[in-house]
């Protein structure tokens, strides 16, 4: 299943989402009260475009994640 969006126009697979449990199991280098940090404050770091909220469960883009970290290095030389 695809789901299309209508501002990236890109297509993004159902399978790229996982709850803060499945991400922090397969990335042990994050923790699940780490994530539940950024999720807290996900407005003023940029970590909403990363989580999608259905009811209570949030659930987290694998692929935003990934791009997510890269923008926090920034030009750092």
């Amino acid at each position: 299943m695809h789901i299309q969006n209508e501002l990236t126009q890109a297509s993004i697979s159902v399978d790229d989402y996982v709850t803060i449990r499945q991400l922090t199991t397969s990335n042990p280098a994050f923790t699940e009260g780490g994530i539940r940090a950024l999720i807290f404050r996900a407005e003023a770091n940029g970590f909403n475009r990363c989580i999608r909220r259905i009811g209570r469960k949030i659930l987290i883009s694998k692929s935003a994640f990934s791009r997510w970290i890269e923008d926090q290095n920034g030009d750092v030389q």
